[in-house]
């Protein structure tokens, strides 16, 4: 389980984190809601240590996060799939799915379920990754991400800019990934359709703090379409 206790977090003189509170059930896929701009990118960069934060707790199975290095969240089962993918373009899916898993032992090879997830990854695994395109992209980000073998996985808004079926795709991928693999999944998303056909549990960001969360089953009851309609 990943707890997240009072998180704050600023950018120079601007609060943009207030005191964050969010329980991310192990097994479970739970989705994080909001408009543009209210500290979704931020709170996940916090979870990797890659932007610090000004107090709070983030716990992930009964280990306290905050003293970390980034790479170190990693080894403990942290795997991040951030926004626009940021996959190395002038190397091959191969190499970049082998950077990986940097923080296990010099793998070789790419593991099976790696190419049974994301079968276009094997018949392109000799081309540039900047040669893909961009749900190709958004596939081999989520495979980098799961050859470190996390038990939890971030994403950030990976339905960004990609074609339906490839969202299709993804979308079922994930639902595998916690249904066959047992992985836990937190997934921050704007495209309400798709969180809400995912989520085993909803929160919604507003503002820097959470406002709202609960029961996948029960995003359209509680209105939250309309709470993150722009």
């Amino acid at each position: 389980m990943l707890e997240i206790r009072r998180l704050n977090q600023y950018y120079g003189g601007s609060h943009i984190l207030r005191s964050v509170d969010l329980t991310v059930p192990s097994g479970e896929l739970t989705v994080l809601l909001g408009r543009n701009g209210v500290g979704k990118t931020t709170l996940l960069k916090c979870l990797m240590g890659v932007v610090p934060v000004q107090c709070g707790d983030i716990c992930w199975q009964g280990q306290n996060l905050q003293n970390l290095a980034p790479h170190k969240r990693v080894a403990a089962g942290l795997g991040y799939v951030p926004q626009g993918r940021e996959i190395f373009p002038r190397l091959t899916v191969e190499e970049n799915l082998l950077i990986g898993a940097a923080s296990r032992r010099s793998p070789r090879s790419i593991p099976n379920h790696i190419y049974a997830l994301f079968p276009v990854l094997r018949d392109m695994r000799g081309r540039r990754g900047g040669d893909l395109s961009g749900g190709q992209q958004q596939q081999l980000a989520i495979g980098r991400a799961l050859m470190s073998e996390p038990a939890l996985l971030i994403l950030d808004e990976p339905t960004e800019g990609i074609q339906p079926s490839i969202i299709s795709d993804i979308g079922r991928t994930l639902r595998r990934l916690v249904r066959e693999y047992g992985m836990t999944v937190l997934l921050v998303e704007q495209f309400y359709d798709f969180a809400e056909g995912l989520a085993d549990h909803y929160a919604v960001l507003e503002r820097g703090a959470v406002v709202a969360q609960g029961a996948g089953s029960a995003m359209a009851s509680d209105g939250v379409r309309q709470m993150i309609a722009i």
